[in-house]
């Protein structure tokens, strides 16, 4: 097991009120520029990007939740997130490593980020609904750390928080401390009342996003293998292993995620470099289409749309595309060299 892993309830905190309910979605970001975009110039450094929403996001089946830019004038190269808050109806530049909104839109969680306390991973979980948000804290220090060579310590990661479509379950990737690229096993943390549970599952390959969700959360998969020769591998809730699929790729979790809403199809990014996205049938695990994707210098936002189209990064920027490669919507328009990630999730 992962030792000491109980939550505590750390603080009750009013940040901010909403009018946002369970009933009602929350609105979403509206047209125009994204703040703190970056963009790569030809002597190394980043000047002012350009990035902006270009439709009408409301009333669609997923969500514009954050984004991460790098920001080379303050912190040196490192990443940047930038949250959207509805109720001040604007992205908020952040500390966080990593936020996500539930499929709802009632509940936020966002890891955050501490140099003092390396072997604890720290959450907060906010209601949106009534304002108030509890942080909670995981013990990580009793699976293997490992000793560095300048004699500091790495502990295991926690990373990449993913709702189940039902709102009601996070899971995460937790890392193993010595092989970054591989995973201890999964956090899953029930909400509201924060239990969480570990289920080992070592050596997943979780290079670019970790485990994700299928479409009921009845089960969760990865990829497995090594670079070049890998599966993806679907688990039940217990941690068995359930079917292997033989297949090329990284899964997508972007948008309604990997699976299509009635499960019958999934999608990886199959082609090193993220070039392409490919579709497979869920019952054989037979190749089903593969869409060329247009070559940048930023990772492929890769996720279901709906049940017939997907979302991924086209020549204007990030788009809604049939399963014949035609873009059918542009959402967001994008520098060829901005160096923005944007981050979608599903909305219900």
């Amino acid at each position: 097991m992962l030792g000491r892993f109980a939550s505590s309830l750390v603080s009750a905190l009013v940040l901010t009120t909403t009018t946002a309910t369970a009933a009602a979605p929350p609105p979403q970001p509206t047209p125009g520029p994204l703040p703190g975009v970056t963009e790569r110039t030809g002597d190394g450094q980043f000047g002012k990007g350009q990035a902006a929403v270009v439709a009408d996001l409301n009333g669609r089946p997923i969500q514009l939740t954050s984004y991460t830019t790098v920001d080379m004038q303050n912190h040196g190269g490192m990443f940047t997130l930038w949250a959207w808050q509805p109720d001040r109806r604007r992205f908020i530049k952040s500390d966080y490593g990593d936020f996500a909104v539930s499929p709802d839109g009632r509940w936020t969680v966002a890891r955050l980020e501490s140099l003092r306390e390396p072997d604890k991973s720290r959450l907060r979980i906010l209601d949106r609904t009534t304002g108030k948000s509890r942080d909670v804290a995981i013990q990580l220090t009793d699976y293997t750390p490992a000793d560095t060579e300048n004699g500091g310590t790495q502990y295991p990661q926690m990373r990449w928080p993913r709702w189940s479509p039902d709102g009601k379950k996070l899971l995460f990737t937790v890392s193993l401390a010595r092989q970054g690229d591989r995973s201890a096993g999964v956090l899953i943390l029930d909400v509201p009342d924060l239990t969480p549970r570990f289920i080992k599952i070592h050596k997943a390959l979780v290079t670019v996003g970790g485990f994700e969700w299928n479409q009921d959360g009845t089960r969760f998969l990865v990829r497995h293998g090594k670079l070049g020769s890998t599966t993806v591998r679907l688990y039940d809730l217990q941690g068995k292993a359930t079917k292997e699929y033989q297949v090329r790729g990284r899964p997508g979790g972007d948008g309604r995620g990997v699976f299509s809403p009635s499960g019958k199809r999934f999608v990886t990014a199959c082609l090193p470099l993220e070039k392409a996205a490919c579709v497979w049938d869920a019952s054989t695990g037979k190749a089903v289409t593969r869409l060329p994707i247009v070559s940048s210098g930023r990772p492929t936002t890769l996720g279901w749309y709906d049940e017939k189209h997907l979302l991924i990064t086209t020549r204007a920027g990030v788009g809604i595309v049939d399963l014949k490669g035609r873009v059918t919507e542009t959402l967001l328009k994008l520098g060829k060299k901005s160096e923005i990630f944007p981050h979608f999730s599903a909305l219900k």
